[in-house]
């Protein structure tokens, strides 16, 4: 009451609030800032592990590949008790690193069998960590491409061209709005234009009677480097260690 509200007389803390309250919401915030640096940790060492994946696929090292992506996925199997009992921990470093891992796994498998691994393989893996992996497995593809391409690989580089096209065919029909997966499927039509350079270069080389000139090398290079650049200014596929191959 008003009355109640404006009395002056002395009172006690446990009159106006509820003091056990307080220390249960300080409790819990303290719980998920615990388990937040948890997730963050060790989402860490899942992408790391991703990564180095990747860059043991594109030397042709599977054995080594297998290994870190079997450390990785139970590195990340250690987290999902976390990330279920919490989903709001679901994004962030926990999703980015599963995107990494999505990422490996499908490159992984494109090397080993020669198509897109289907989402439902990948079963730790969330629809939107999937298809973002899929968008940066295209950025590898590229790398592997190049590799191909001064091999003067048509048919594999063919491949690759006709995988992307698929894939750009498939996101077309999604509706992503303002997204994170958005702004990564806008890198994609990069990467299908430079596939298409190095095929048309590698047709020149056969109409000149297959001598590949050190220019032809050079330019399919190059187109590679301007695509990565514009991965690292704002779409998903710089790797600078593709410049060591």
């Amino acid at each position: 009451s008003m009355a109640a509200v404006g009395d002056k007389r002395p009172r006690s803390e446990d009159e106006v609030l509820d003091e056990s309250d307080f220390d249960r919401l300080r409790d819990e915030l303290r719980r998920y800032d615990e388990q937040r640096e948890k997730v963050i940790k060790t989402s860490r060492d899942v992408q790391k592990l991703s990564k180095q994946a990747i860059f043991s696929l594109h030397r042709k090292d599977f054995k080594r590949a297998k290994e870190q992506l079997d450390k990785a996925r139970q590195t990340a199997e250690s987290l999902l008790p976390v990330v279920e009992g919490e989903p709001t921990l679901r994004g962030g470093s926990f999703g980015n690193a599963m995107e990494e891992y999505a990422e490996a796994k499908i490159f992984q498998h494109y090397l080993l069998e020669g198509r897109l691994v289907p989402s439902t393989a990948l079963e730790i893996v969330k629809n939107e960590e999937y298809l973002g992996g899929v968008l940066d497995f295209c950025g590898e593809l590229n790398r592997f491409a190049v590799q191909r391409a001064t091999a003067r690989d048509e048919d594999t580089l063919r491949k690759c061209r006709d995988l992307v096209e698929s894939i750009m065919d498939q996101y077309l029909r999604f509706d992503f709005r303002n997204s994170q997966l958005r702004r990564k499927y806008d890198g994609l039509k990069y990467t299908l234009k430079n596939l298409e350079n190095m095929l048309y270069e590698l047709s020149l080389t056969h109409h000149s009677g297959g001598v590949k000139s050190r220019s032809t090398v050079s330019r399919i290079r190059c187109d590679a480097m301007r695509c990565d650049w514009i991965g690292f200014l704002g779409f998903p596929f710089f790797f600078p260690s593709y410049l060591n191959y």
